[in-house]
């Protein structure tokens, strides 16, 4: 299963051309590059789902150690809206890199065929998050 934005491209977010019948690792390819949307957009930049995407990741810098569950629980809501495809989803805080900060969540769920699988997402200070590709857990 496709998502729009790569129904309307005919490619995923790296350029790479979709296949006209889509395997387990094209379903976690697409699942991957929305979450890349997902947690890069900001909450209020799309008029008609104003909570899509991340709320001021500023404010919640500021207030870190102690923000760090509130970020969880906020990525956690925002994942379950709004990509369905993934169930039973948890969002744990990892150790955050001081000298950097970068704060790091590991994202797991399961995906329709049974799998669990995982994405490690790095929350850099400049508000970009980088995710790295699925491993499954089972």
């Amino acid at each position: 299963m496709w998502t729009i934005y790569e129904v309307l491209k005919q490619k995923h977010l790296n350029g790479q051309t979709l296949s006209a019948y889509p395997s387990e690792d094209d379903h976690l390819h697409s699942i991957h590059d929305h979450l890349i949307r997902l947690l890069n957009a900001r909450q209020g930049v799309l008029g008609h789902l104003p909570d899509y995407g991340m709320p001021d990741l500023n404010r919640l810098y500021q207030e870190l150690p102690y923000s760090e569950s509130d970020m969880a629980i906020a990525i956690k809501n925002i994942v379950e809206k709004y990509e369905p495809r993934l169930s039973r989803v948890q969002v744990t805080p990892q150790s955050r890199d001081y000298n950097t900060a970068v704060v790091t969540m590991n994202i797991t769920g399961w995906v329709g065929s049974g799998r669990q699988v995982s994405f490690q997402t790095h929350f850099k200070s400049s508000g970009i998050a980088e995710i790295s590709g699925s491993s499954s857990l089972k």
